[in-house]
């Protein structure tokens, strides 16, 4: 167990003193100022035709416009979702402002709901428009929302990547999205190449392997590197073993096997690989019967490219797990890799059988 941080007690602490709702509110209102997310918003702002008091419903914008951090490709994709959703069901107009670092439509498309918003739709006068915030997952979300909201603004502009929306996710993805011909023309090469029934593994390294920028993360030393992409080789291995073998002989890329772990392809069954280490990633893609998907690995919210064919590869590989037969996540203990969500939601959005291979 993670011990509390001075922080976390405190707050603990005021929950039980001075109740749930206050305490969260206390923190929004304190996270929206250090998020500078107010910044713009002035009495003076251009009253736009569609927010000039008619009969037109309020609006809830999800904002990626680079105030602040938006979180990864499954923090935002959830928090858009859980935001839609939250939209429906207090009928609300729902939009989506993604410009940072690039503009969401080039990959995702509208589906069933037009979420599209233009810059010059969105209001900036403060008595029409005002930013709300979401960021503890550990408080009710849904609430606090509710409570930001009022009956004078048109337009609510929402900061989140937190899950109110659970094992409905896909429904609500869905109604929101589809591939853009960019990632479709992607998604079809890939899945030539995979067949009707592969597994998808995936591995999450951050930078331990120096070769992924994100956050302060550290890298391993040299010793370790080498440990943990053994380790992480050799749990691929496992999944395949009618293609690689019983040959122990490569002492390099070798280690002890892992418990639990069982044989779950045969001889011509694809093997779909993701992870964000292209060090990892080029070993992997020696092994027999494994697919990658070509392209940057970078992390969305630590780059500064505008070009969305940048970012293609997560959008691929979230897609194609949603469609692989049984999808797994890598997790080492020692090495403290990263419980990513990515596979999760990947899998829960096909309806994928899902498992954590841990060591």
């Amino acid at each position: 167990m993670i011990p509390l941080t001075f922080k976390e007690v405190v707050i603990r602490m005021a929950r039980r003193i001075l109740g749930e709702e206050r305490v969260h509110d206390r923190l929004i209102e304190r996270g929206i100022k250090l998020r500078h997310l107010q910044d713009g918003y002035s009495r003076n702002g251009e009253i736009l035709e569609s927010c000039d008091g008619g009969e037109s419903r309020q609006t809830l914008i999800f904002m990626a416009d680079g105030k602040w951090m938006h979180g990864g490709l499954t923090d935002r994709l959830r928090g858009m979702a859980s935001a839609y959703k939250f939209a429906t069901e207090r009928n609300l107009d729902f939009k989506i402002f993604h410009t940072s670092p690039f503009l969401l439509q080039e990959i995702l498309q509208p589906n069933k709901v037009d979420w599209i918003i233009d810059e010059h739709e969105i209001s900036h006068n403060c008595e029409i428009a005002k930013p709300v915030l979401l960021y503890r997952e550990d408080f009710n979300n849904d609430s606090a929302l509710e409570r930001q909201l009022d009956s004078r603004h048109k337009q609510f502009h929402l900061y989140s990547c937190v899950d109110t929306v659970g094992e409905e996710f896909p429904k609500y993805f869905n109604e929101l999205f589809k591939p853009s011909p960019l990632l479709e023309n992607e998604l079809t090469h890939y899945s030539e190449l995979l067949g009707e029934s592969y597994t998808a593994i995936s591995f999450r390294f951050q930078n331990k392997l120096g070769d992924f920028k994100e956050f302060t993360f550290k890298e391993l030393s040299e010793k370790g590197k080498r440990k943990l992409l053994s380790a992480a080789i050799n749990v691929l291995k496992k999944e395949m073993p009618h293609q690689v073998g019983h040959d122990n002989s490569d002492t390099a890329l070798s280690c002890p096997p892992v418990s639990g772990h069982h044989h779950l392809v045969n001889e011509t069954s694809k093997i779909l690989v993701t992870a964000d280490s292209p060090t990892f990633l080029a070993e992997a893609e020696k092994l027999p019967n494994v697919v990658t998907v070509k392209g940057k690995s970078l992390h969305i919210d630590f780059n500064s490219s505008k070009n969305a064919t940048d970012y293609l590869k997560a959008f691929t590989e979230f897609f194609l797990i949603s469609k692989a037969s049984k999808a797994i996540l890598y997790r080492n203990r020692k090495y403290k890799t990263y419980p990513s969500n990515f596979p999760k939601y990947a899998a829960m959005l096909g309806h994928v059988p899902y498992k954590i291979a841990e060591e």
